[in-house]
């Protein structure tokens, strides 16, 4: 109950920018049908489509989707997307994500699906390649002294590579991040958001005092959120490692800070697994986004 009145009080956030698109009263409007597959409800933002002319990008219309998927309007309606001109004749059809509120008539950046038309149809997908995606990870902590805590971490490198980066990326593209997270007593732990598989990633809000190797990972030692009882144990036998793609605008994510829908990597870690010892994570892109557009 509680998640259908968010998505209701999402949707309605963004119904006054939805209302022009529909309404489209002012000349000739060229109906644009959308249907998609893995498109997660939102709050704290919301779905654009726009037809593509070269420099040109028209807005057809804002929406939210339902709890099956379907794209519906700031009421809950059916939304209905239209463009001012014909978007058979576009370069690309594409579906952003846009912050609330969206102080920018323009696009966000955040593409999350994109086609271009072929006649009436364009197929829409997620603007990276996914098909090489793979990756491992070790349980560890490095960043203190002690030695009975070492399930407690995890961290994205090969032990017998120097060590060396254990995971392959394809690139993403611009508005979009990589973030891994440790799922443990049902609660998302992040490890940090990150571009590469080399480097230290972006944070360390649970890690010791010591510094940790220069790839992505976390150690989930200090200041927990309530509901986390230490030690956390990652090998218990119902905890996850997942590596999400996350929608990043300008440094932030608008669609808030738990972990987003794209999880193309995961794994659930045995029980009694062994530390420092490379564990495979798996890839599942059943959660990348799809769909098409009709005209």
């Amino acid at each position: 109950m509680r998640r259908r009145v968010a998505l209701i009080l999402a949707a309605a956030a963004v119904l006054v920018g939805l209302v022009p698109a529909a309404g489209a009263s002012a000349g000739v409007a060229y109906r644009i049908r959308i249907q998609a597959q893995g498109l997660a409800p939102l709050v704290g933002a919301f779905y654009e489509v726009w037809a593509v002319y070269g420099e040109r990008k028209l807005s057809a219309g804002g929406f939210n989707v339902d709890a099956e998927g379907r794209p519906v309007d700031g009421l809950g309606h059916a939304a209905r997307f239209y463009s001012p001109r014909n978007p058979a004749r576009a370069d690309a059809i594409v579906v952003t994500v846009e912050p609330i509120p969206d102080p920018d008539p323009a696009p966000s950046g955040i593409a999350i699906l994109a086609g271009t038309p072929r006649k009436n149809t364009a197929r829409l997908r997620f603007p990276a390649k996914l098909g090489s995606l793979a990756g491992s990870f070790i349980l560890a902590t490095p960043t203190d002294t002690a030695t009975n805590d070492e399930t407690a971490g995890v961290w994205f490198l090969d032990p017998g590579a120097g060590p060396g980066p254990s995971l392959d990326l394809p690139e993403l593209p611009s508005g979009w991040v990589w973030e891994g997270w440790g799922v443990t007593q049902g609660t998302p732990l992040s490890t940090g958001r990150f571009t590469s598989a080399t480097g230290a990633d972006s944070a360390a809000p649970f890690s010791g005092p010591n510094a940790g190797p220069p790839f992505p990972g976390e150690d989930f030692l200090a200041n927990l959120p309530g509901g986390i009882a230490p030690p956390v144990n990652l090998a218990n036998g119902s905890s996850i490692i997942v590596l999400t793609i996350e929608p990043d605008l300008g440094g932030t994510d608008p669609t808030g800070a738990g972990p987003f829908s794209i999880k193309p990597l995961l794994t659930t870690v045995s029980a009694g697994a062994t530390d420092h010892t490379s564990i495979a994570l798996v890839r599942d892109l059943s959660t990348v986004p799809r769909g098409t557009a009709t005209f």
